[in-house]
């Protein structure tokens, strides 16, 4: 028994380790891809709010001198209650099941672990069940 842990431990921690490798892979490769998705979206969405805020100042100016100036500040204010009403909607609806994002690589190794350990167990079981007789 000690000879076989022996001879296990090592390659315990050489797997160990390999998981260690690929989970900092798999963490390199996640923070590239939200940062460059974040610095995207701060980028559009910056544009976006100078855009919106030009668009709203030519509206009120076409509005000024008329009787719907107060109309039309009242009008944007709704436009953007329901524009933000619409974009708050996905973040409080419950998320659907999709396909994990992050860390594929080692989610399959650990469910070729798992099928692995799974068919070890299963074999010993098979040999103490043929050759040995259990005293249940």
């Amino acid at each position: 028994m000690r000879s076989l842990i022996g001879r296990l431990v090592p390659a315990i921690f050489r797997h160990l380790e390999g998981y260690a490798e690929i989970a900092g892979e798999d963490a390199r490769e996640a923070t590239a891809f939200v940062a460059r998705r974040l610095l995207a979206l701060l980028v559009a969405g910056a544009c976006a709010f100078v855009a919106l805020l030009m668009a709203c100042a030519w509206l009120l100016v076409l509005a000024w001198d008329t009787p719907w100036r107060a109309w039309t500040a009242a009008g944007l204010a709704l436009v953007f209650a329901v524009a933000t009403a619409a974009l708050a909607w996905p973040a409080f609806r419950r998320p659907e099941a999709r396909p994990a994002l992050f860390f594929h690589r080692i989610r399959s190794e650990l469910s070729r672990d798992r099928e692995l350990i799974e068919r070890a167990l299963d074999g010993q079981d098979k040999g103490r069940d043929n050759g040995e007789q259990r005293a249940d």
